[in-house]
């Protein structure tokens, strides 16, 4: 009877325990991989031979920095004629004074007519001429301005043959050498990668997937150098892949002093 309540008691106890204790919560470890932040094959609608290349594998360009220069011989020709006849003012001159001429005309028959002394025809003869030449120097300011926005298409051609970089980054791969040809079906000239930043690649369960929110803040490890950092939660797959049954997650870290590189495996720690 006394082990009996012995017993009984000590059942009552562990009970007591079990519910009073919370309850214990597993992590689990997940490993992913970094990729730059953006990967811009630099390419061009010009074609023609490459002329002259400004930069080297593996150098960080500011957004806007010449990279590549195609060969534009034809166009400075091209440029140079343009710029001659849009400062050609031989045409605009001679109208000027036939304008001027043809209006100091009319005004000595306006007056003559009015004294009695010149016929109505010759005052509608030298009318008309004025009209003329005031329609000839308009015709020849409407070709400068012609001749002008042809010179302006010409300068806009040659500095669409210099390429330049997109945005700021690094120089990952030079596809074409100096001396090779940038056509229609081959466009691409360099690889420039965003290394300031980086996003971290996570294929997830579901039900992991679920503990996430975009904006959320999250600690990322990377095992190659035991360091770690905060991450920003930047892209949730609003799908799962049907035939691995995951959920793509990315991840933005900041890299503005280049502690990481991308590629490196990286892991984060979620509820089980």
């Amino acid at each position: 009877m006394y082990s009996r309540q012995i017993n009984f008691w000590i059942l009552m106890s562990l009970t007591g325990l079990l519910a009073c204790s919370p309850l214990r919560v597993f992590a689990v470890e997940l490993e992913g991989y970094t990729e730059p932040y953006r990967t811009i094959r630099v390419a061009t609608d010009e074609t023609g031979v490459i002329d002259q290349i400004f930069v080297r594998e593996g150098e960080a360009v500011p957004q806007g920095t010449p990279l590549v220069r195609l060969n534009n011989d034809v166009f400075q020709s091209l440029l140079a004629v343009a710029e001659q006849n849009m400062n050609a003012r031989g045409r605009l001159e001679s109208a000027r004074a036939e304008l001027e001429l043809k209006s100091e005309r009319l005004k000595i028959l306006q007056s003559l007519r009015e004294e009695g002394n010149a016929r109505q025809e010759e005052v509608d003869r030298a009318r008309y001429e004025n009209a003329v030449a005031k329609a000839n120097v308009q015709t020849v300011q409407e070709e400068l301005l012609s001749r002008k926005l042809e010179y302006q298409k010409i300068k806009t051609q040659i500095d669409r043959r210099t390429i330049r970089a997109p945005i700021s980054g690094v120089v990952s791969l030079i596809h074409k050498e100096q001396g090779e040809f940038v056509a229609p079906n081959s466009p691409e000239t360099m690889t420039l990668v965003q290394l300031d930043q980086l996003l971290a690649y996570f294929t997830l369960t579901s039900q992991q997937a679920a503990q996430l929110h975009i904006n959320d803040k999250i600690n990322i490890s990377f095992k190659h150098n035991q360091t770690s950092t905060e991450g920003t939660i930047e892209y949730i797959s609003p799908v799962t892949d049907a035939q691995s049954g995951t959920v793509l997650v990315k991840i933005r870290i900041d890299n503005q002093k280049g502690d990481f590189r991308s590629g490196e495996r990286c892991t984060i720690q979620l509820e089980s």
